[in-house]
């Protein structure tokens, strides 16, 4: 294979500065950096170089794009994106937890950014062989690094991003629109149908009987040993705001327009776009053949070129840990140490909130609030932009956060709080931390600072799993309803937040197995708030206990098949087949509509294209999708008015012309819809009738008729020929915001989609010596030359991917030395 200019750099030792501690990276035969240095400093330092070295251009964008700089490098198009991101958050707010870390914790966040400017350095120096092509392209060069932009990159995205979606504003307006058509009492039976509070049918990650509502202070991995001290942490707490917010300037319908518009941009699928998100499974000893224990991780960001997640090994300085993290973050969110194996999933609890703000008629920048009109804070930020003059933006916020929308005209302005403002970096910290841990008691006190909505999971060498659903979750007054906008006049303020053993969370689950696809923790656990997003008894985790549930044992490699399965496995079918089923079942064998249904019946509910002829091979594929969106459409569309119906009408599917940028899910619609049909038998209430009166087999048959003539006229009589085209996985050049993050021609695909992880990692313990093993497509590497060479670990991993292969990880010394391909020395400041 042919050597780029950067991996002909790599093997040359770098002594970049005099009286310096000395890193050393080997990387191994996938090009994994494996970095072994005596400090904090110095460990995060060869980090960064290594992140530089393959992912320069990656970064750079990723850092411009959570700090909204993307028009000063890209032109005017970006300004109104870079407003947004501004109104996003508080650099004040992240400046001060990072000056309020201790010395060791500030040392990630420094030596990280010095290890990247030392490789910037070079590159600088050499243009002409070690510029990544992508800034020749568009005419920018790459600047340094401080430690505000390193823990941006996780604020940025986790937070501002993965951690704060909310739809308060449009669930109001979906209520009024609802009540002024069906009236007060049926406007709100609809929106408790559609959006409900809680669902006592949805499956939980933690087993019913093994969740009391609260997690013992007094058990035994917590007061096992002291606990840590976490004075960051107070410092923090005591510097937090509690506010931040976005999107200033809108009105109500402009706020929920740009909610849509931004996820259909950024490349997301989903209801109006909306992420998907990502699975686990983790088998104990119970559960678990010929090993103590398994951990499988599928998180599900999107698929993305270069690669949304970077695979690193870290040792020395208390740290020995292998994994991989999105955007390189300076913690490891999926990775392992010789003693315990992490892994997370987004866990959708709500702790943000929207505050309607009643604006003072003589002055629309103060609000009421506690008595009295207030003055809101501003600041006025400059953009930059390229090739013309720089734009400024005012931000305001009042003592809930900053405004999500400012309507003077009518004098409202809705802010946002939430629950981690301040925490951010705490939670940075937990993360980065966890992978010293040696055992639960020490992993489970990380978890406790992790501010964020994310399911933590846990296994270990003796074969003990454990979970938590982490986050700070408000403690609300009763009557506050967390779906609508709360009054921001001070009788809605929160109580406080809720104590840590309040999270549900499970050591040992009775099960021997936790099993999680974003689906709810624990029973009578508060619902999220989102309209796109509920936890109900559909949800697709059933396909994955369904399977663990079927025997009692389980090998890795049954894991690993598991995981395959459900990856090709519609995550409706199950439940709509036994309707259909029961509503023709009276019909005579010859007619069209039993033989259909004995069509899916057969169905093994997978879709495939095993002959990779470019068609799904199963003609009960082409049914079930024809037949669903109809179904949703003869129950809803009538009741839901304007364009509110469009919300609930998606049956999940991508199609060629659409294809899949994250994982496939049980739609809002589809959910709402099972409920309906289960009437008196489901979870929530149904106390308005979808289906106006008529028996609920009417619509099943009616839609049925439209499915099969749908089907028919497309494809033919025959269900030989009923053969949908399949839906490649295409692995865009945006990043998680929809910013350009490579070259518009370094789009790349696999044959089929799979409703499977960005990337893959498995970690096996047999309590004397842990496995690991991990598939992170296309490759570890993004860096393109300037003669437009690839660096040959650019995508070497994308065929392992499309074939449910796996790549070995590498932890000890003896093992990292065996595979080693190229030797790096570095000498620090």
């Amino acid at each position: 294979m042919k050597r780029t200019a950067l991996s002909a750099a790599i093997l040359t030792a770098l002594p970049l500065y005099a009286d310096a501690g000395e890193i050393t990276i080997k990387r191994d035969t996938w090009g994994v950096p494996h970095v072994y240095a005596d400090t904090t400093h110095d460990l995060f330092y060869g980090y960064g170089h290594s992140v530089a070295q393959d992912r320069l251009y990656q970064m750079e964008i990723s850092k411009r794009s959570t700090q909204g700089r993307m028009a000063e490098i890209l032109g005017t198009d970006y300004v109104e994106y870079d407003k947004k991101i501004r109104t996003n958050y508080d650099p004040l707010s992240i400046q001060r937890q990072i000056d309020a870390l201790d010395t060791d914790d500030r040392a990630i966040l420094d030596g990280y950014a010095k290890g990247m400017n030392a490789w910037i350095r070079q590159v600088l120096a050499q243009q002409d062989t070690l510029l990544p092509k992508q800034f020749s392209d568009n005419d920018f060069l790459p600047e340094e690094w401080t430690a505000f932009d390193v823990a941006m990159i996780f604020v940025g995205s986790l937070g501002n991003r993965f951690g704060d979606y909310n739809t308060e504003i449009e669930n109001q307006q979906l209520l009024d629109a609802l009540i002024e058509t069906h009236g007060e009492n049926n406007g709100w039976n609809i929106f408790n149908q559609l959006n409900p509070l809680n669902d006592s049918t949805a499956p939980t990650t933690i087993p019913k009987s093994d969740w009391s509502g609260t997690f013992d202070p007094r058990h035994p991995e917590l007061t096992k040993r002291p606990a840590i001290s976490d004075k960051t942490q107070q410092d923090i707490a005591r510097l937090a705001t509690g506010q931040d917010g976005a999107i200033l300037g809108l009105s109500h319908n402009e706020a929920r327009r740009y909610n849509e518009q931004q996820f259909h941009d950024y490349g997301l699928t989903g209801v109006a776009g909306y992420p998907q998100t990502s699975n686990m499974i983790v088998v104990g000893k119970k559960k678990a053949k010929g090993v103590n224990s398994i951990l499988l991780n599928g998180p599900q960001f999107g698929w993305y070129n270069p690669a949304y997640t970077y695979s690193i090994g870290l040792h020395g300085a208390g740290f020995n840990v292998v994994g991989n993290t999105p955007f390189a973050y300076p913690s490891i969110l999926f990775g392992n140490n010789e003693h315990i194996a992490w892994g997370s999933t987004w866990g959708a609890g709500d702790l943000v909130d929207i505050y309607r703000e009643s604006l003072n008629p003589d002055n629309p920048e103060e609000y009421l609030f506690q008595g009295r009109y207030r003055p809101m804070e501003t600041r006025t930020e400059t953009i930059r932009v390229k090739n013309a003059e720089a734009v400024t933006v005012k931000i305001h916020k009042t003592v809930h956060g900053l405004l999500v929308s400012h309507d003077a005209e009518n004098g409202i302005a809705y802010a946002k709080k939430r629950a981690w403002q301040g925490r951010e970096l705490a939670t940075l910290i937990a993360w980065t931390r966890q992978g010293q841990a040696k055992d639960h008691p020490e992993w489970l006190q990380q978890a406790s600072r992790s501010a964020l909505n994310i399911n933590w999971y846990y296994a270990d060498q003796a074969g003990n799993i454990g979970y938590v659903f982490a986050g700070k979750y408000p403690e609300r007054k009763p009557g506050h309803d967390n779906r609508l906008p709360a009054s921001g006049t001070g009788d809605q303020e929160w109580l406080g937040i809720k104590p840590f053993h309040r999270n549900p969370q499970v050591y040992n689950p009775s099960s021997g197995y936790i099993a999680n696809w974003n689906n709810k923790p624990a029973d009578d656990f508060l619902a999220p708030d989102m309209y796109w997003y509920s936890w109900s008894e559909a949800d697709r985790v059933d396909t994955m206990t369904a399977i663990m549930e079927s025997k009692d044992r389980f090998t890795p490699e049954d894991v690993k098949q598991m995981m395959e399965d459900v990856s090709y496995a519609d995550v409706n079918a199950r439940y709509f087949i036994p309707f259909l089923d029961d509503a023709t079942r009276s019909l005579p064998k010859d007619d069209e509509r039993r033989q259909a249904v004995a069509l899916l019946r057969e169905w093994a509910q997978t879709s495939h294209d095993k002959d990779r002829d470019g068609y799904y091979d199963e003609a009960a594929t082409t049914l079930f999708q024809a037949w669903l969106p109809d179904m949703l459409a003869l129950t809803f569309k009538d009741d839901l008015p304007g364009d509110f119906f469009n919300w609930y009408a998606s049956a999940g599917y991508p199609s060629p012309e659409s294809p899949l940028r994250s994982s496939l899910n049980v739609q809002p619609g589809t959910k709402a819809l099972l409920q309906a049909l289960r009437g008196s038998d489901a979870g929530v209430q149904q106390d308005y009738d979808f289906f106006n009166g008529h028996p609920a087999d009417e619509l099943i048959l009616a839609s049925l008729d439209s499915a099969l003539n749908k089907v028919k006229q497309a494809h033919g009589d025959s269900a030989a020929n009923w053969k949908l085209p399949v839906v490649p996985m295409r692995f865009f050049t945006n990043n998680f915001l929809g910013m350009p993050q490579a070259g518009s021609d370094e789009e790349k695909q696999t044959h089929i989609a799979m409703n499977r992880g960005t990337e893959n990692n498995l970690v096996i313990f047999n309590g004397r010596k842990v496995e690991s093993h991990e598939v992170v497509p296309p490759g570890q590497s993004g860096f393109i030359a300037p003669d437009g060479t690839p660096s040959p670990h650019y995508e070497d991993q994308l065929k392992l991917f499309e074939n449910f292969e796996y790549k070995r990880t590498w932890l000890m010394p003896e093992q990292v030395d065996a595979n080693t391909q190229s030797t790096l020395r570095l000498l620090t400041e």
